[in-house]
């Protein structure tokens, strides 16, 4: 992989959350008891953080996002439209990553990312994407040139602390 590289996808969920994840971690999530044991409680969710095995894009709400999955930082652009970033989140690769929601945590994860196998600092980047002119159509919706609502950074990883908390963003 190149110093920077970058891919970027629409995550979805009904279940309060998106997520990157490894999915080697998460092999044994085939039902909905096993990810409920799994996945549906804070405390588990952040032992696999611990683990570096999940990193939470939670804004605390279902929709659908844009999120621009990079190694390297903001654009010039990004950095302007920066509304908040978290602290990193530990992430480990096996040689792909999971994007989704919540809810797509196991066996079957509707988007992989490659990513080299390695231990990652994961920073997550709110963008305020419609107050940027011209990023908005006449209906309201984002036009082409629109910047994406998540920027997850992905550098190299250090000696911690790292963030586990199941709230992507601290509250002022």
């Amino acid at each position: 992989m190149s110093a920077t590289w970058e891919e970027s996808h629409v995550a979805r969920t009904d279940a309060g959350m998106c997520a990157l994840w490894q999915p080697e971690h998460f092999t044994a999530v085939t039902d909905l008891d096993s990810w409920e044991n799994e996945v549906a409680e804070d405390d588990r969710l952040v032992a696999h953080m611990r683990d570096g095995a999940f990193v939470p894009l939670n804004v605390g709400g279902d929709g659908s996002w844009q999120v621009v999955v990079r190694r390297g930082g903001l654009t010039a652009r990004e950095s302007r439209y920066r509304l908040v970033s978290s602290e990193p989140y530990l992430l480990v690769s096996r040689g792909a990553v999971a994007l989704g929601g919540l809810e797509d945590v196991g066996d079957d994860p509707p988007t992989m990312l490659p990513l080299e196998a390695g231990r990652y600092a994961v920073t997550v980047h709110l963008i305020e994407w419609d107050a940027e002119p011209g990023a908005l159509g006449p209906e309201g919706n984002p036009t082409e040139r629109a910047l994406s609502d998540f920027v997850v950074e992905v550098g190299a990883a250090g000696d911690g602390p790292y963030r586990t908390r199941v709230e992507t963003f601290d509250r002022p």
